[in-house]
């Protein structure tokens, strides 16, 4: 699907940002699937973005022999998905994947740490925030190759409108 700036900053990156988390599937050299949740997906604009890689075995290792991996967000708002199955429609899209090639591992600048921080600054006061979300040092960059939204039948035909 093809995504200009208008429809990037009105469907896709609200969708994004909103998720609460979002799933990254990679496959390893032995063509066996793997899917992670990622709750730090950042799109930058409508070709990139990153994400902070901290607990996640596979896809570092999957990297090495696949490049390629789908990245998608779902909207779980409850309120989102009641007034849709009211109205028999979406009007923003329920959920999307991209079809992403990864860049390399690297150090997190601070705009990004502190992008991230925003995020999650609600949990700053509990344990659980120290334990995950503390020190966030390293980002995956991702390429954004192909949009592909998820369509579920007649709800989704005004999703992009």
């Amino acid at each position: 699907m093809k995504v200009d700036k208008k429809l990037f900053k009105e469907k896709v990156k609200p969708l994004f940002s909103g998720a609460v988390f979002c799933s990254v599937a990679t496959v390893n050299e032995a063509g066996v699937p793997h899917v992670s949740p990622i709750g730090s997906v950042v799109l930058n604009d409508e070709n990139h973005g990153w994400f902070f890689q901290k607990f996640t075995k596979n896809i570092p290792q999957n990297t090495n022999s696949c490049e390629y991996a789908t990245i998608m967000a779902v909207n779980d708002g409850k309120w989102f998905w009641l007034k849709s199955v009211l109205k028999g429609q979406f009007k923003k899209p329920p959920a999307m994947r991209l079809l992403v090639k990864l860049g390399k591992l690297r150090p997190a600048t601070e705009a990004e740490g502190e992008k991230f921080k925003r995020r999650v600054g609600f949990f700053k006061r509990t344990k659980g925030y120290a334990m995950m979300w503390q020190e966030m040092a390293e980002v995956r960059e991702f390429e954004i190759l192909e949009y592909k939204p998820v369509f579920i039948g007649q709800m989704t035909r005004n999703q992009f409108n």
